[in-house]
């Protein structure tokens, strides 16, 4: 019996230590609330930039720039089924399509997009209408912005300062 109860714990122990390790080395997954710090040393984002994003339970989209907004990295995160205890790095960079205009980010497998945009073209509003209401989200026209919406959230509509509609083009990862 004591031989059982030993091994037991040891195993108890080895499984401990395991997942321990695994999560040190981010092989489980980041948390949501460190995926900022992990942009910041993986991109090697300066700390004066300014990093802002959104989270859902599936993907994490956020982008970085310097106050002057002369610049910009943008970063995608899945949270991966099984396994998994949090985000993953997905895509990220410096694409000419988001400091010019708005671009929407779609991983295959996940029910969710990330739009993502420098807001070149001063968006102020974004509608979403799924048949039977519209939402209105307000956007901050002077800043950049990563918001992460689901993909069967029904017809998007993005809005610059003067009503005018605002295209957006789409880019797998």
């Amino acid at each position: 019996m004591k031989i059982a109860s030993k091994a037991a714990l040891g195993l108890i122990l080895v499984s401990i230590l395991f997942v321990g390790l695994l999560y040190t080395h981010n092989d489980i997954g980041i948390t949501a609330a460190k995926i900022e710090s992990d942009i910041r040393s993986s991109q090697k984002i300066q700390d004066d930039w300014i990093t802002d994003g959104t989270v859902s339970n599936t993907i994490a989209a956020y982008i970085s720039y310097p106050q002057d907004m002369t610049n910009h990295t943008f970063s995608i995160y899945v949270n991966r089924p099984g396994l998994s205890f949090g985000y993953f790095f997905r895509g990220g960079g410096n694409l000419s399509g988001v400091a010019s205009e708005i671009t929407e980010f779609t991983v295959e497998g996940y029910e969710e997009r990330a739009f993502i945009s420098m807001n070149q073209e001063q968006v102020a509003q974004l509608k979403i209408d799924d048949g039977n209401s519209v939402q209105t989200i307000d956007v901050d026209s002077s800043s950049p912005f990563a918001i992460v919406l689901p993909t069967d959230a029904g017809n998007i509509a993005f809005y610059d300062v003067n009503g005018k509609t605002v295209k957006y083009r789409n880019n797998p990862l």
